[in-house]
């Protein structure tokens, strides 16, 4: 497997787990006094989580573990 690969697989994962911690932030720590539409940012963060996580666990299933094996022997 690729270097790139896998520093591509490890950004994306810190990229989803800092949005994911971002939005538990904002839910839990608003201090008021904002706009009425304000409460939907946490949740578009952690769906921003969910996305980046499903996209990282398909890649590794359809081409990551593939690289790992290698080339089938006969």
């Amino acid at each position: 497997m690729r270097a790139s690969t896998i520093s591509m697989l490890i950004l994306g994962m810190l990229v989803g787990i800092v949005g994911l911690v971002l939005g538990f932030y904002i839910f839990f720590h608003h201090t008021g006094g904002k706009l009425w539409f304000y409460w939907i940012a946490p949740l578009l963060s952690i769906g921003f989580f969910a996305v980046v996580m499903q996209l990282v666990v398909g890649y590794w299933v359809k081409v990551g573990r593939l690289e790992t094996k290698g080339r089938p022997r006969k």
